[in-house]
């Protein structure tokens, strides 16, 4: 794995998609940075983060694995983060789809960008930030933590970099190989809210429900207060 440091950049999404794109590249890279400009998260939400206290990354990966198994990768790297923060003595849970929940506070986000040849991804972008040393966050963003907060205790950037991107490579190794029953059964297991009553936001209009599953597609499913059952994409509810 090799490794590729950046003091300011505009995003490492964007640096790692370039850098595929202009390189034929074989083996799996990690572009991380000290302070993004534009760091993005999932339908073009903004990643705020101090700078050189966080994990901004992005991690090049070669997945061979078929496009209706993409959700997949998005578990996968889901539960590897979640690993990654257990070594820590955190415990954490998946906010679907894309977001990595400590109690009711977001300390990381996902964002994966996949490149396709037929019905195979060849290679994925696979962007992560992750609040590590922060401890004072814009008062904007309703519900961070950091592992700091957390533990009380001061992270070294580059070794935590290595950690986790090493977790993640050895854990995408390790799933892919397994069906999608197994790697959804362990998914739910660490899923945020599964079977609680929750509110849910829809055009604007608030309402109570329970997630009750996650389809290989990537919806959420949900049980309605007359146990009908609701299917919604990305962006197409929200968690409230």
């Amino acid at each position: 794995m090799k490794f590729v440091k950046k003091n300011i950049i505009k995003s490492t999404n964007i640096f790692a998609s370039e850098l595929l794109s202009n390189k034929n590249l074989n083996d799996e890279t990690v572009v991380y940075a000290s302070f993004q400009t534009n760091g993005r998260g999932l339908a073009q939400n903004k990643w705020h983060s101090e700078e050189n206290k966080n994990l901004l990354f992005s991690l090049i990966i070669f997945p061979e694995i078929n496009v209706e198994n993409h959700f997949c990768l998005n578990m996968i790297i889901s539960l590897a983060i979640c690993d990654y923060l257990f070594l820590s003595g955190v415990t954490a849970e998946i906010k679907w789809p894309n977001d990595i929940y400590v109690n009711n506070n977001k300390i990381a986000g996902i964002l994966v960008e996949n490149s396709l040849y037929g019905d195979i991804i060849k290679s994925s972008v696979i962007g992560v930030g992750l609040n590590l040393n922060q401890v004072d966050f814009p008062k904007e963003i309703s519900n961070p933590v950091s592992l700091k907060n957390l533990t009380d205790t001061d992270y070294n950037i580059d070794d935590e970099i290595r950690a986790i991107s090493e977790i993640i490579s050895n854990k995408i190794t390790k799933y892919k190989r397994l069906d999608f029953s197994e790697i959804k059964t362990k998914y739910l297991e660490n899923l945020y809210r599964l079977n609680v009553e929750s509110s849910f936001k829809i055009n604007g209009q608030i309402f109570t429900a329970k997630i009750i599953d996650v389809r290989k597609t990537g919806h959420i499913v949900i049980s309605d207060n007359h146990n009908k059952e609701h299917e919604f994409y990305f962006k197409e509810i929200e968690l409230v």
